[in-house]
């Protein structure tokens, strides 16, 4: 529909909307049936695109195995105690008993760590970056300061006092300096930055003294500030000093309890963000060495202590470089553990100082030194080993708990405490079960095959309308459109090909050691015509089988077949499978319609969709331009009439009527 401005009978009175819509009727169902049959062409794209992948799975992957003679080579296996060992069987595995004696399982390299705690002096910086502590949080008394002064003397004139309240911040007192050197003239100043006392002065120099209380615990301000013995006081030549790192006084760590700082990066900390420096700050700058391996093939990670590194950075790092490493906060204890079992994937940990010098410390510090104690736990070692097997008295080795030998699996899970027995036989029910899986799965393909070949037509079920659909149930719809789809390969050629494939190949005899042999010379075919509905009389039953309903009171041939005369059985399906899977293979070439493995033209139905998309759009063009085409005429006459009533309007009035 175009964007026509439209006028209806006004004056006129006429309905022109339905007027118009029966001039286009006819117009409108060309439409309406190219949309129709677009869409049961995608019905049928569909339809087609699901029986390929099964009939594609058929071939692929059932007829491609089991035209092999090795496919049908299974062997199963029983262990006396399955508790020390699991056996698989391969195809390969010679019939009959053997020992086996588990004499050890495969281990890997574990480190428990001894207890690891603070060790401190019971002081800490007044500024930590990570606990955003500064010094408005810090008073005097804290840095152990007692009452007293601070006298400030500038060499060539001016001089001041500032007393030193034990109450106050180190921000106040600060604060309270640079106010009395301002007020005095003196061109000096102090500031705190990152735990330490800046004092800016004169060149020509300065001097500070300090009086008040010094004894036992307490020190006096400059004693405090860092300021005193540790910096070049009165230094002229120096201008600007820098105090030692203020340290807060008194104990703030609990005995073992590591500081806490604060987080990082959340979605890393794992619950355990303080630092590897709490631990022992001597740890700072040194190297922890892991090797994971030995010989040629280790790997060897370096890892750097730094003065930032939390523990969960530091696990991270190990872990990076190839075992598995955590930290339990609540015991306070690294455990270490080798990423894979056995000798070869074994680790070792070094300590070494910034020099690259072998360090003992490193490990007694992180508690990872073998036999060493932290508050009362000790480090311990367990060695990764191999494991190790004696098969009917030859050993084997493995740094796994995995062997595989002569064409047996096994698994050892636990030492024996004398030898076990393994049984290797021929899997008849798994050559058994591999047949019938194959017949279920061309069944279920050739039921559906047959069923749309043979299906009804459908030419007393048209496409529905939507006002049809409207007044029809869900049921009823799906239903209808179902009967339209299930028609839509009925008596198709492409389809014909495909059942015949299949059925050719099944129902053919094949020449075996001189012998021309059928499925039904191993109790499989077909079920009885007049019996079996229509759309299953193409499908394969295995007589005797419990599964069948209609056979499973005859006697199972296939079964005495595997195991009395299991070379002609497998003749027979391995020349069966290679001809089916050589029919559909020249089926499933590529051609000008059809892409390599499909069964139907997918490239014509494609060409023929997209030419049925430009057709509606084509015909839609002209239904809307022959609809525009009536609404003018009819607008025009609109037109017309108004006029004329206005003309009569107009004379009425003249007329003085």
């Amino acid at each position: 529909m175009s964007d026509l401005l439209r006028m209806t009978g006004m004056y006129s009175g006429m309905d022109t909307d339905s007027v118009i819509q029966q001039l286009v009727k006819a117009k409108a169902q060309k439409v309406t049936n190219l949309k129709n049959d677009q869409k049961k062409l995608g019905w049928k794209q569909s339809i087609w695109q699901d029986l390929n992948k099964r009939i594609y799975k058929l071939y692929s992957n059932t007829l491609s195995n089991m035209r092999l003679a090795g496919t049908y080579a299974k062997k199963k296996t029983t262990v006396s105690d399955p508790t020390k060992a699991v056996i698989t069987a391969g195809d390969s595995a010679v019939n009959g008993s053997q020992s086996l004696e588990v004499l050890k399982t495969a281990k890997g390299g574990y480190l428990t760590g001894a207890t690891v705690s603070k060790k401190s002096s019971g002081y800490v910086p007044i500024y930590d970056k990570d606990a955003a502590t500064d010094g408005s949080e810090t008073t005097l008394a804290d840095l152990g300061v007692g009452d007293g002064t601070l006298t400030v003397n500038i060499t060539g004139g001016g001089s001041f006092t500032v007393n030193a309240d034990s109450t106050k911040s180190v921000d106040d007192f600060i604060n309270e300096f640079n106010t009395a050197a301002a007020g005095a003239g003196a061109s000096i100043s102090m500031s705190y930055n990152e735990g330490k006392i800046t004092v800016d002065g004169p060149a020509g120099g300065y001097e500070m003294s300090s009086s008040g209380i010094a004894s036992g615990a307490k020190k006096t301000i400059l004693q405090g500030l860092g300021l005193n013995n540790t910096c070049a006081v009165g230094d002229g030549a120096a201008g600007k000093v820098e105090g030692a790192a203020i340290e807060k006084f008194g104990t703030v760590y609990e005995e073992g309890k590591f500081k806490n700082h604060a987080t990082k990066d959340p979605e890393k900390d794992k619950g355990f963000s303080f630092l590897v420096g709490d631990i022992d700050s001597s740890l700072v700058g040194k190297k922890l060495k892991l090797t994971v391996g030995k010989g040629e093939n280790a790997k060897v990670t370096y890892v750097e202590i730094t003065a930032d590194m939390e523990i969960g950075d530091l696990t991270d790092k190990l872990t990076q470089g190839g075992v598995n490493a955590s930290f339990d906060e609540a015991n306070q204890r690294f455990f270490i553990s080798a990423a894979k079992t056995g000798e070869a994937n074994d680790f070792t940990l070094e300590g070494e100082d910034a020099s690259g010098n072998s360090d003992e410390s490193v490990l007694k510090n992180l508690g990872l030194a073998v036999g060493e104690y932290g508050n009362g736990s000790s480090c311990t070692r367990i060695d990764g080993s191999d494991a190790e097997i004696k098969l009917n008295g030859a050993t084997f080795k493995s740094d796994t708990n995995t062997f595989t030998v002569n064409g047996l699996s096994i698994t050892a899970k636990d030492k024996t405490e004398e030898p076990i027995t393994i049984t290797t036989d021929t899997d008849y029910d798994g050559i058994y079960d591999m047949i019938k899986d194959f017949i279920t799965e061309y069944n279920d393909i050739m039921n559906e095959v047959t069923k749309l070949y043979g299906a009804n037509s459908a030419r007393k079920y048209p496409m529905l309308s939507d006002e049809e659909k409207e007044s029809m149930s869900d049921e009823e719809v799906e239903k209808w459109e179902g009967t339209i789809k299930d028609s839509l390969l009925r008596k198709d050629k492409d389809l014909y090909s495909v059942m015949e494939c299949m059925r050719g190949a099944v129902n053919k005899g094949y020449e075996v050691n001189g012998k021309t042999l059928y499925l039904v010379n191993f109790g499989i075919g077909t079920g009885s015509y007049f019996d079996t509905e229509k759309a299953e009389r193409n499908a394969l039953h295995i007589y005797g089988d419990s599964d069948d309903d209609k056979y499973s009171d005859k006697e199972n041939e296939l079964k005495a077949a595997i195991a009395e005369n299991p070379e002609e059985l497998i003749g027979l399906f391995t020349a069966m499978s290679t001809d089916m899977y050589n029919s559909l293979r020249k089926t499933m070439d590529t051609t000008d319609y059809r892409s390599i493995y499909k069964v139907y033209d997918d490239k014509r139905m494609k060409i023929e969709y997209d030419d049925y998309s430009k057709k509606i759009k084509e015909a839609q063009k002209k239904l809307d331009a022959y609809e525009d085409k009536w609404y003018k005429k009819f607008s025009a006459m609109e037109v017309a009439l108004s006029k004329l009533q206005s003309n009569q309007n107009s004379l009425a009035s003249m007329l003085g009527q």
